[in-house]
């Protein structure tokens, strides 16, 4: 398990016939002002032709990973990679886990109404005295 959290996942990076997986992670590192030691670099899962696989790679330290993926919200706004996700190394129990909570989360936003910022509508707060 502690093998684990020194694994990052990137999502959305394309695959090519002849890639250098070493060479691509750091190019996406760069882009974000990072420049870590990737000690091992593969592809998971299965090779299908309509799928892109996730690329996992182990970094030398957890504060590192962490570090990395407090910074992994800049390659959004960076071009060639506003598809390219960086989460960590989750067993399956915890993936369904996380996306069932980041699914909620979202729902959860659509369904509030932000109030506009004319007249007829005032938001009040009123606070009460502990009895």
């Amino acid at each position: 398990m502690d093998e684990r959290k020194r694994n990052v996942i990137i999502y959305g990076v394309p695959e090519a016939s002849e890639e250098k997986l070493p060479e691509k992670v750091e190019s996406i590192l760069q882009e974000i002002n990072e420049k870590p030691v990737v000690k091992d670099c593969c592809r998971i899962g299965v090779k299908k032709s309509d799928a892109v696989r996730p690329i996992k790679f182990t970094l030398s330290s957890t504060d590192i990973v962490s570090q990395v993926l407090r910074k992994s919200h800049l390659l959004r706004t960076k071009d060639g990679f506003r598809k390219v996700y960086l989460s960590q190394d989750r067993i399956k129990e915890e993936r369904a886990a996380y996306k069932l909570a980041r699914e909620k989360k979202k729902t959860e936003k659509t369904q509030y109404k932000y109030p506009s910022d004319t007249e007829d509508e005032v938001l009040l707060l009123v606070s009460r005295k502990p009895t």
